[in-house]
């Protein structure tokens, strides 16, 4: 049920903001090694892979855009994805991600992350 508040919220948010989004990234993706591990902040990569359905519109595939104004955050190191979106849901980037950010919890910050820092970049 959580999922779907949230895709319908995340929906609504880029019909009614998509136009005016800033061109500026949020985060940009490190240039780190992926690690063999992305259980690291007791994210569930499976749970988060259901999840980033709702990101693939501005992110792409797996994470991986195909367009410079959305970063690629496929082989994202897990911890600076979720400080990244604490900071967006915080308001502290100005960017339109921090609406796409504020009816998550931690919890699901750390399942994306377990999700996209499994990835090949």
């Amino acid at each position: 049920m959580r999922i779907v508040i949230t895709a319908l919220t995340v929906s609504l948010a880029l019909s009614v903001i998509g136009a005016t989004a800033s061109a500026e990234p949020a985060f940009e993706a490190a240039d780190t090694p992926i690690r063999e591990s992305a259980f690291l902040h007791g994210g569930d990569p499976e749970r988060g892979a259901e999840m980033a359905k709702l990101c693939t519109s501005c992110h792409g595939y797996e994470g991986r855009s195909v367009t410079s104004r959305y970063p690629s955050i496929a082989g994202m190191d897990e911890a600076r994805f979720i400080e990244g979106m604490k900071a967006l849901r915080a308001g502290e980037k100005g960017h339109l991600m921090a609406s796409m950010t504020r009816g998550l919890s931690d919890q699901d910050f750390a399942d994306l992350a377990a999700y996209y820092a499994s990835l090949e970049p």
